[in-house]
């Protein structure tokens, strides 16, 4: 099974981002996006007609919301999808899938953390969405991976809960250096951040690849995860 984590930048650099999704999508699975306002959505519709949209949106304040989507493969069995966070306040958003295939039942998040304050340190609603995501897991029996923007630097507590509680760091375990780029780089000189973007699995997961190009489809890298 593969899967592509990506926040999008709402599909800004337009052709890079449809080129990418049109290369991979032959052998992916599951795209998890984030940032995926009307244009995007649009344009994820047209470049990927055989899968199944599962799309949220959360409000947090005027400038500060999380628009994203999850598209499955049309033949994967998706057995049941829904919304974490969506009322927890000062959190971002995550989307849960739970998709059935040959071999086993995973159960996937698609997150967006919370982007204020723009440190990515740790902030008590950082902390608390992460024990809000732990908890709602907790609950679930089998493979578990939990990807996307969680907004966090490494060295917070809120991203080290997650190994704290048995899940492997694939950033940490396959030594990425970065998930940014010099599209974001060049927006803040002075503050420059390596790493906002995250995959954390369970125990049972079979990891066979995991990658993150190094492009400029997004002010994000994606993230590239296959597992047994």
């Amino acid at each position: 099974m593969k899967v592509i984590f990506l926040n999008t930048c709402n599909g800004k650099i337009r052709e890079g981002v449809a080129a990418f999704i049109k290369q991979q999508a032959p052998d992916t699975d599951v795209f998890c996006f984030q940032e995926v306002y009307e244009e995007m959505r649009t344009l994820s519709g047209e470049l990927l007609p055989n899968y199944r949209m599962i799309s949220g949106y959360k409000k947090v304040a005027e400038d500060d919301d999380f628009p994203q989507a999850t598209y499955v493969r049309s033949d994967l069995e998706l057995l049941s999808s829904e919304f974490v966070l969506e009322y927890q306040p000062g959190a971002g958003l995550a989307i849960y899938t739970q998709i059935n295939t040959q071999n086993t039942t995973i159960h996937l998040c698609n997150l967006h953390g919370t982007a204020r304050p723009g440190s990515k340190l740790d902030t008590p609603q950082r902390i608390n969405q992460s024990q809000e995501l732990l908890d709602f897991f907790e609950q679930k029996k089998g493979m578990k991976i939990i990807g996307g923007d969680f907004n966090l630097r490494p060295e917070t507590k809120s991203a080290q809960m997650f190994e704290e509680n048995g899940y492997r760091s694939l950033i940490k375990d396959f030594r990425i250096r970065t998930t940014r780029n010099r599209l974001i780089w060049e927006l803040y000189p002075e503050n420059k951040q390596y790493f906002s973007d995250y995959v954390f699995v369970s125990p049972e997961v079979n990891v066979r690849e995991f990658s993150v190009p190094k492009n400029e489809i997004s002010d994000h890298l994606p993230l590239v995860l296959k597992v047994e």
